[in-house]
């Protein structure tokens, strides 16, 4: 029973690790590009989630929103220095709706990333900054681009055959066309700008792009537990991954997003 406790607890915690991970660089992402959606009705999503939480993956309770004071409750029940940081986050989260009503939305949001960072650590959880060659890579283009230049993204997405490299160009043409920006979004990312797409995108087209983002994500995970023995079934699970996206994900998602960049 202990060893099945320790078992459990240390996949809840590697759990939570991952969707901090995650939340961690969405919110990073996104405090880096507040001049982009600061101003965007679209924004105010982002508060909710803040405000309301998420459910956690793997919990078996049952989600419940709190209130400020059941929240502040919570925090002053907690052990020592966690108590104190973790009534700071409550305070940096609920004072201020800092996205959208502050008159320094920046700073705002780097007082929220401050306290969120003090306290996961003080729970015994990493927080990773923000890849300065990946932040480059997303950010540094950020301007309308010239005609040129969304011929030649229209005709890479067009032109793409491999699922891999297909993700991050389809997901940057669908981003220009939500909000008549340019970002690149490499890797790990895209999940990241397909958040800020969620209520930019006809259902239909964020359906697509979620599904080919999901099995794009499962085939990557099967190439690297791929050991290449005659008796693995990766490869087979491979393939079929890559047939889906190939066959049916990529087509539909093609012609989404070229249909709507040809009305525009």
């Amino acid at each position: 029973m202990p060893s099945e406790n320790a078992e459990r607890r240390g996949s809840v915690l590697d759990n939570l690790q991952k969707q901090l991970d995650e939340a961690v660089l969405d919110m990073q992402l996104y405090g880096k590009a507040l001049d982009v959606f600061e101003d965007d009705p679209a924004t105010s999503d982002k508060d909710n989630k803040l405000k309301n939480g998420m459910e956690f993956e793997g919990s078996e309770e049952q989600h419940v929103q709190l209130s400020t004071t059941e929240r502040t409750f919570l925090a002053k029940d907690l052990p020592g220095q966690l108590s104190s940081k973790a009534q700071a986050l409550v305070e940096a989260l609920e004072g201020k709706l800092f996205l959208t009503f502050s008159r320094n939305p920046q700073q705002r949001f780097d007082s929220f990333m401050d306290a969120l960072r003090d306290t996961a650590e003080e729970s015994g959880l990493l927080f990773k900054k923000l890849d300065e060659r990946l932040e480059r890579s997303m950010l540094h283009s950020h301007h309308k681009l010239t005609f040129y230049e969304l011929k030649d993204l229209i005709a890479q997405v067009s032109s793409e055959t491999d699922p891999v490299s297909f993700l991050p160009k389809v997901a940057a043409l669908l981003f220009l066309q939500a909000y008549n920006k340019a970002l690149q979004a490499p890797g790990s990312a895209v999940g990241a700008v397909i958040t800020l797409l969620k209520d930019k995108l006809p259902a239909a087209t964020f359906k697509v792009l979620t599904e080919c983002h999901a099995t794009t994500v499962k085939l990557l995970a099967l190439q690297d537990a791929a050991t290449g023995d005659e008796d693995d079934c990766t490869s087979d699970r491979m393939l079929e991954k890559k047939e889906d996206l190939e066959e049916r994900l990529m087509p539909e998602l093609k012609s989404l997003a070229l249909g709507t960049s040809k009305e525009q």
